[in-house]
């Protein structure tokens, strides 16, 4: 686990960087925000093609080399493609390579967690999720201060430079599941949408409302806010990225012991509802409301990862099966990212943060509601 848990860590970082990175560099080169949204969509909808693709391969061939092959070299492809981009279809490579690079992670990160951690699926998954947070938290500040202290070639510089230590964990992970055997999946069965019942694909819907929650909130429209409406220096950006991050890591390791219940649930969307209705009008109090949208994030990522794994864990087709259940979270990023800019413009922020509130409420609602109903879930801790 220490090795998936560094890769983890590094991937990541990398994404906290660049998350903040990108949409920063394009607006100080006066690209608008309709234009950011667009090339930031690209993400999501290659990601959603390649991830099906390369689960396939690694629930019939084994996951071990996705972190060496795919997932190291799609990196560094990205950081570079970033590094030398001088207009918008470059960029839109980067995205491209971006995607790549985090397909070839989640198509096999889940699946390397559930067979190297057998009776600790949701804890492990759960904690990694935790280890997510931190680093992009620490990804988050560096790019901040590394812009506003030495500019964004040098920063991504740093970004490069992580993006080939992946190669070290990734290597050593190579003969690490050497004896799999598929669980007699075939390949044409692996995506016959027959073999998955009402139960699987209900699962999909509140994923698909925790990401309208927060995919296009952070990767597009806080960050532009931030800068434009705030008047916030990219130092003061990247720490923010980094308590938000740092917030919502704590909130997961810190209630991993909890219950999964309706409590927990009312609370978390709550706090997302009260935060989300006053963000836009907060000025010296947003941080405050911005960091409290951090705790109810982290509150909510143990429903996320325990409704994932009550679905698939003992399905012969893991990564595949995890795949399908984001397909409609991945379309939902692709078009919020589309609309979020020109919804911006068109009613301004208010009502695109309050949405974000709504749909992490709906998402709350269905978890709870999903586990509730399972009947291997007794409301354990995950």
């Amino acid at each position: 686990m220490k090795k998936i848990l560094t890769i983890t860590f590094l991937n990541f970082f990398i994404s906290g960087g660049l998350t903040l990175t990108i949409p920063l560099l394009l607006l100080e080169r006066s690209v608008n925000l309709v234009e950011i949204g667009l090339v930031i969509s690209v993400l999501p909808i290659v990601f959603l093609i390649a991830r099906l693709f390369m689960a396939a391969i690694a629930d019939l061939k084994g996951w071990r080399r996705f972190y060496l092959l795919l997932n190291w070299p799609s990196s560094l492809l990205a950081t570079l493609l970033y590094f030398i981009a001088n207009s918008t279809p470059v960029f839109l490579l980067g995205k491209i390579a971006e995607a790549c690079k985090e397909s070839a992670y989640w198509a096999v990160n889940r699946t390397a967690i559930f067979s190297l951690a057998p009776n600790r699926e949701e804890k492990e998954a759960t904690r990694n999720t935790a280890i997510i947070f931190l680093a992009t938290a620490i990804g988050s500040a560096t790019a901040g201060l590394g812009i506003y202290a030495f500019g964004f070639s040098i920063t991504l510089s740093v970004f490069i430079a992580a993006s080939a230590f992946i190669g070290i964990p990734a290597a050593a992970l190579w003969k690490t599941g050497q004896k799999f055997t598929p669980k007699n999946a075939q390949t044409r069965k692996l995506f016959e949408l027959r073999n998955y019942g009402k139960k699987f694909w209900l699962v999909s819907i509140p994923l698909l409302f925790f990401s309208l929650a927060y995919y296009p909130l952070l990767n597009l429209l806080i960050p532009v806010f931030m800068a434009q409406q705030l008047g916030y220096n990219y130092l003061t950006i990247g720490l923010s990225y980094m308590l938000f991050n740092m917030i919502a890591g704590i909130s997961i390791f810190g209630t991993l012991k909890f219950q999964l219940g309706t409590k927990r649930a009312i609370l978390q969307s709550s706090i997302a509802l009260l935060a989300s209705a006053f963000l836009a009008y907060s000025n010296l109090y947003f941080p405050a409301l911005f960091l409290a949208l951090a705790a109810a994030e982290g509150l909510g990522m143990g429903f996320f990862e325990a409704i994932i794994a009550k679905a698939t864990k003992n399905r012969p087709s893991v990564s595949v099966d995890i795949g399908l259940l984001h397909v409609p979270m991945r379309f939902a990023e692709f078009i919020s990212l589309l609309y979020a800019g020109i919804a911006v413009e068109a009613v301004g922020y208010a009502p695109m943060f309050i949405l974000s509130g709504i749909f992490f409420t709906i998402f709350s609602a269905l978890a709870v509601r999903l586990l509730k109903n399972n009947e291997n879930t007794s409301d354990k801790c995950v």
